[in-house]
C-alpha cells in the first residue's frame, strides 16, 4: 500500500494555478449573460418602451403613426376624475391590506405552530384557497353574493334578515373586493409565518418557559422579534401585489363600479389601454404605478429594516 502521491516541483498544480490566473477577464460575464439578456429583453426594454409610450399619443392602430405629446398624457391623467378615484382606492387597498394580510396571519400562524405535527390538517385547509385562481374565486363569490338567489341572501332570509347588494353599494363594494382577495391569499401568508416560526430554535422557547414566561411575554419578547424578517418580506410583497390581487375580482364582479368605487390604478391602466385604446394614458398610468410602488417599497425598507432582528 503506497502513501499519498506527491506533486514534484514544476508539475501540473503550478501549471493549473498559472492558467487559472490567466483566465479571460470577461469569463464571469459569460455565465451571467443568459440572465442579463432575459432581464434586458423582458424587464428593462418593456419598461423603457412604456416610458416612451407615455410621451406619445397612439390608439394601437398600426396605420396611424405615433404623435409626440411630451408630458401632456401625465397632465391629462392627473386631471382625470378617474385617476383621483383610482388613486384613493389604491391607498385604501394597500392600507387595509396591512392588518388583514400582514398582521392577521401572525396569530393564526402561532396557533398552527403550537400544534406541531397536529397542525398539518390546518395548514392544508389554510393553503387550499391559494390553489384556486382569482377567476374561479371571483365567479364563485359572484354566485354566492347574487342579490336574488345567492347563498348569503338565503341565509339572511332564513334568520329573518335581509342581505344587502354589496356589489352595487358604493360604501360596501370596495370592502367586499378586499375581503375576497384577503380570503384568497391569507393562507399563503400564514404559511410563510409558520415557516418563519419553524426556523426559531426551540431551546429559546424552552428557556423562557423555564423562566416562567407567560404566553403573551413569549410572543412579545421572543416570537415577534424573530419573526420581523418574515414580517418585512410579507409587508413588502403585500404592498407590491395589493393592487394586482384585486384586479380580477374588480374586472369580473364590479368592472370598477359602482361610480368608480372599486377601481384602482392597475384597473385604470387596463381601462385606458385596452378599453378606450388610449395607449398614452395607459402607459403614463403604468409609470405612475411603478414610481409609486418603488417609492413606498424603498421607504418601508429604509424605515423598517432597522427594526428587523435576525437570529445569530
Amino acid at each position: 500500500m503506497t502513501g499519498a502521491a506527491t506533486v514534484p516541483p514544476g508539475g501540473t498544480v503550478p501549471l493549473l494555478a498559472r492558467r487559472r490566473h490567466r483566465q479571460w477577464p470577461l469569463a464571469p460575464f459569460l455565465y451571467l449573460a443568459p440572465m442579463i439578456v432575459l432581464l434586458a429583453v423582458f424587464t428593462y426594454w418593456p419598461l423603457l418602451h412604456t416610458l416612451y409610450l407615455s410621451l406619445v399619443q397612439w390608439n394601437m392602430n398600426p396605420d396611424q403613426p405615433m404623435r409626440w405629446v411630451g408630458g401632456a398624457n401625465y397632465r391629462g391623467l392627473f386631471n382625470s376624475p378617474l385617476f383621483d378615484a383610482a388613486f384613493r382606492n389604491t391607498l385604501i387597498y394597500i392600507i387595509a391590506s396591512i392588518p388583514l394580510k400582514v398582521l392577521l396571519p401572525i396569530p393564526i400562524a402561532i396557533f398552527v405552530w403550537t400544534l406541531a405535527s397536529r397542525g398539518q390538517i390546518y395548514r392544508a385547509l389554510l393553503f387550499l384557497p391559494t390553489l384556486f385562481s382569482f377567476t374561479v374565486v371571483a365567479v364563485v363569490f359572484l354566485w354566492l353574493l347574487n342579490p336574488i338567489g345567492g347563498h348569503f341572501v338565503q341565509l339572511a332570509r332564513l334568520f329573518g334578515g335581509q342581505w344587502p347588494n354589496v356589489l352595487t353599494d358604493p360604501d360596501l363594494a370596495i370592502w367586499t373586493i378586499l375581503l375576497i382577495s384577503t380570503w384568497k391569499v391569507i393562507g399563503f401568508n400564514t404559511l410563510l409565518y409558520v415557516a418563519g416560526l419553524a426556523s426559531i430554535n426551540r431551546d429559546y422557547v424552552e428557556a423562557m418557559r423555564l423562566d416562567g414566561a407567560s404566553d403573551w411575554r413569549l410572543v412579545r419578547h421572543l416570537l415577534w422579534p424573530l419573526l420581523t424578517p418574515t414580517t418585512l418580506f410579507v409587508l413588502i410583497s403585500t404592498i407590491i401585489f395589493a393592487i394586482q390581487q384585486v384586479f380580477t375580482p374588480i374586472d369580473i364582479m364590479t368592472e370598477g363600479g359602482p361610480q368608480n368605487g372599486t377601481t384602482n390604478l392597475f384597473y385604470m391602466v387596463y381601462q385606458y389601454a385596452f378599453r378606450t385604446f388610449n395607449v398614452g394614458f395607459g402607459a403614463a398610468g403604468t409609470v405612475v404605478i411603478f414610481a409609486f410602488l418603488l417609492a413606498v417599497t424603498l421607504l418601508k425598507m429604509r424605515v423598517l429594516d432597522r427594526h428587523v432582528h435576525y437570529q445569530q
